[in-house]
């Protein structure tokens, strides 16, 4: 049975078959590939979504990641959210300028909008970030996050400093609420 025949009896055709009918049409095989390949990316925006994968809203990078014992019970101090002190340190350290070792600023943005340098950093003004917990932003801060540029600061932060920077980091959310 040729693929003329496999196609009249309602069966899907070959990919040979397929061009072939191109062809048939007047259309070469080098006109018809990206054709095929446009339908086969176009099919893939009706699927993507089905297995949760959509443009309005990006997959988060790990949801299911599980936080080290020794950082799980890690917890802000009492107040530290919204204390001036507190976050202007957290400023100084995020920018760069208290210490020379970390600059969160030039991978996350100013803003925590993630800069050219650091493509593929998560979003800081997305609320959807804020609501990872304390513990796993302690745990990526000081450990580093693994597979991306992200290095741990457990050698260059205090503890407190470390606290006083992800007090800061989580403004941003707040200011695009």
């Amino acid at each position: 049975m040729n693929s003329q025949q496999f196609s009249r009896n309602g069966a899907c055709p070959t990919g040979g078959a397929v061009l072939k009918r191109f062809q048939n049409c007047g259309i070469g095989v080098s006109l018809a590939t990206p054709i095929l390949a446009g339908a086969f990316f176009i099919s893939l925006g009706f699927v993507l979504p089905v297995f949760g994968a959509s443009e309005k809203e990006p997959a988060r990078s790990n949801p299911a990641v599980e936080i080290p014992s020794e950082y799980q019970d890690k917890q802000m101090p009492k107040g530290w959210r919204t204390e001036p002190k507190v976050l202007a340190a957290g400023n100084a350290i995020y920018e760069g300028s208290a210490n020379p070792d970390v600059n969160c600023a030039g991978c996350h943005g100013l803003d925590g909008q993630p800069t050219r340098k650091g493509r593929g950093a998560p979003d800081l003004s997305d609320p959807a970030e804020a609501e990872d917990s304390d513990a796993h932003w302690f745990w990526e801060i000081s450990e580093g996050k693994r597979r991306t540029k992200m290095r741990g600061h457990a050698k260059h932060l205090t503890e407190e400093e470390r606290w006083q920077v992800i007090a800061y980091m989580r403004t941003f959310a707040q200011r695009t609420k």
